[in-house]
């Protein structure tokens, strides 16, 4: 199977038409509410007091919505895209435990980030950018510039 990829164009035109769909259908693009939100689901039958007091649950209820569609469509849409395009999953079969937690690590650290800054990586660089958040532009350009240099950095240490 022959392997082709959207430009960056293409691919910033497909993103710019999906945003416009999501704000005329619900609301901006995001997603990072869902992991609460599903972890406030697998904890309702079994501690249902808990997440009825518990006041981010609150403002944030255990609801499966647009939003964890689209967080699902994500993993599922990506899976598919990659077999499709011929894509093989075997890149580093046997990472590091130094690597996994490297991974992790990072991963909380962006998360963390943009949800201190009352958002989600793609809410803030998709969404923001869309309605011009000053806090959403510094948080892509904070992304950039640490991104860019660490990512030379942990490649030239052989980690990636």
């Amino acid at each position: 199977m022959k392997k082709s990829y959207w430009t960056w164009w293409q691919g910033g035109i497909g993103l710019g038409l999906v945003s416009v769909f999501a704000f005329l259908t619900y609301k901006g693009l995001g997603a990072s509410t869902s992991y609460p939100r599903a972890v406030a689901l697998l904890l309702n039958p079994l501690f249902p007091d808990f997440v009825a007091n518990n006041a981010y649950f609150q403002k944030v209820p255990p609801v499966i919505d647009w939003q964890m569609m689209l967080v699902l469509g994500v993993v599922v849409g990506g899976f598919l895209a990659a077999r499709f395009m011929g894509l093989s999953f075997k890149s580093d079969p046997k990472p590091s435990t130094k690597r996994k937690l490297s991974l992790f690590f990072g991963g909380f650290l962006i998360l963390f980030g943009a949800r201190l800054a009352d958002g989600c990586t793609s809410g803030h660089v998709i969404t923001g950018f869309t309605q011009l958040s000053v806090g959403s532009m510094i948080f892509g350009a904070m992304v950039f510039l640490v991104g860019i240099p660490a990512a030379r950095y942990f490649t030239r240490k052989g980690m990636y």
